[in-house]
């Protein structure tokens, strides 16, 4: 039941969503006061949400800065969200492969000795296996050896990612210290569902969508509506965060 709430909850978080229902109230809405607001705030939306310079800002505002990983750990722990399966059962890398590249070479250069990877089936199709299974797999022929990694695969959000990569800690006697390896958009929210349940950790951020650069003139003007999508994630993580602070 959960994960088909929060389906319908980013559902409605979902810019593309808010154009697409006020373009039908405009539609089919009378000639009138109300037909000229839906108009009014359909262009507004559209234009805000799908401006570069705008996302640029509020993104870089909220990832945090990236630090190199300095120390010793023990373990590096890397939630899912970075992979999925085709409609065959077959494995593969999403956009986020980033964070399994990132914790790799954490493990390889010898800053974290073991990977902890959780997530299980979150998808709506039960029928897929836990994303886990195929990143620990993904690891072992990166060159890492299966003893020192361990899979939590039953988790199906970042919350239960925490709470399961808990019980798995507690079971293993691993004291830490832990560093955490997720996407920059992602790693506020996902840091505090983790310190939610008393494991703290070290900021590693992998996947940056925005990096500190330059700014075009034309990212104040020309549109771009591959970043309604984008929208609807951040939009995801800054509530989820909110939520998991109450």
């Amino acid at each position: 039941m959960l994960p088909l709430l929060s389906k319908i909850v980013t559902f409605f978080l979902s810019p593309a969503n808010w154009i697409w229902i006020l373009v039908i109230l405009f539609l089919i809405g009378k000639p009138g006061k109300w037909k000229r607001r839906y108009g009014i705030a359909l262009i507004t939306i559209t234009l805000l949400f799908t401006n570069p310079a705008l996302f640029y800002f509020c993104l870089q505002s909220w990832q945090p800065a990236f630090v190199p990983a300095t120390g010793k750990f023990e373990a590096v722990i890397l939630p899912g969200g970075l992979s999925s399966y085709d409609k065959n059962g077959q494995g593969y890398f999403g956009q986020a492969a980033d964070r399994f590249i990132q914790a790799a070479k954490l493990v390889h250069s010898g800053v974290a000795e073991k990977v902890i990877v959780t997530g299980g089936n979150g998808f709506l199709n039960r029928k897929l296996p836990p994303e886990a299974d195929f990143v620990k797999a993904e690891l072992i022929h990166n060159g890492i050896s299966p003893v020192l990694i361990f899979a939590e695969n039953k988790s199906r959000n970042t919350k239960e990612n925490a709470v399961f990569t808990k019980s798995l800690i507690d079971s293993l006697g691993m004291k830490g210290p832990f560093i955490l390896v997720t996407s920059a958009m992602h790693m506020r929210r996902c840091e505090a569902e983790f310190n939610k349940v008393g494991i703290k950790t070290t900021r590693h951020c992998a996947n940056y969508e925005v990096i500190n650069g330059f700014q075009q003139w034309y990212d104040w003007l020309w549109p771009d509506f591959s970043l309604l999508d984008k929208w609807n994630r951040l939009n995801k993580e800054v509530v989820g965060y909110l939520v998991s602070r109450l």
